[in-house]
């Protein structure tokens, strides 16, 4: 009874949780909206605008769905796993694209005629493609080590340690990105020091993604909120019973 009253509390305890991660997360990107569309001219990809997709579908990739795909196993915690697997790797797909797409118009960007900014010089360049490359890399490695049954039960758990390490580290290191970006944004626009109000929101922004990267970081490491499995689980039968063929 002391138990089952633990797992009831722990888990009341990390829906709330949840929702003020998901509320700081959704606000994030209203925030980054409305400083683009307010203060920075909106979006157009055919002009100088065309820069302002680049920090929404960042935002939106690398940070918000990024983080939501980490959180499936832990909110659909009675689900199938092969479900569960599906959707977290549609989330980190259309991660990927927005991604792709942000990129695609800071480089559109710096190279319009009118600008000609070199490319890949500053620390938030530098980070932002790094971290790209480690999550197309940590993409691929997990597609051929849970979907492909070609390793063993023992070798996917032993990277599975792995993989949540680096997904962490790669979800902090997108949300510093941000921050570098927001900052480099604020300097380029001439009057930091004077604190207008889009500074006032871009910095406000800053403060919620760090926020947000704390909330997800602490659910993602709390033992007591993450899926527990049952050796009578389907998806564990099946393992079993195909180890024994």
């Amino acid at each position: 009874r002391i138990k089952s009253m633990a797992g009831d509390n722990s888990l009341k305890s990390f829906t709330v949780w949840v929702l003020v991660a998901l509320t700081t997360g959704a606000s994030a990107v209203v925030m980054t909206t409305v400083w683009l569309t307010k203060y920075l001219g909106g979006f157009d990809w055919n002009n100088e605008k065309v820069f302002n997709y680049h920090p929404l579908f960042m935002v939106i990739g690398m940070v918000f769905l990024y983080a939501n795909s980490a959180l499936v196993y832990r909110v659909f915690r009675n689900s199938r796993k092969p479900l569960l697997k599906s959707v977290h790797g549609i989330l980190h797909i259309l991660a990927l694209v927005f991604s792709i797409v942000g990129l695609v118009a800071v480089f559109k960007f710096h190279n319009l005629p009118t600008h000609n900014i070199p490319n890949m010089y500053s620390l938030h360049s530098w980070i932002g493609l790094a971290v790209v490359i480690l999550f197309c890399m940590q993409w691929v490695i997990a597609f051929v080590a849970f979907v492909f049954p070609t390793l063993s039960d023992s070798l996917r758990a032993s990277y599975l340690s792995m993989h949540r390490f680096w997904g962490a580290g790669i979800f902090v290191g997108s949300v510093a990105s941000c921050l570098l970006g927001l900052t480099e944004k604020n300097f380029f626009a001439g009057n930091y020091a004077k604190l207008p109000d889009a500074a006032k929101l871009s910095n406000c922004l800053g403060l919620v993604l760090s926020a947000y990267a704390i909330l997800i970081v602490y659910i993602l490491g709390r033992e007591d909120f993450r899926r527990l499995e049952s050796a009578t689980t389907p998806e564990r039968v099946e393992l079993r019973q195909g180890g024994d063929k």
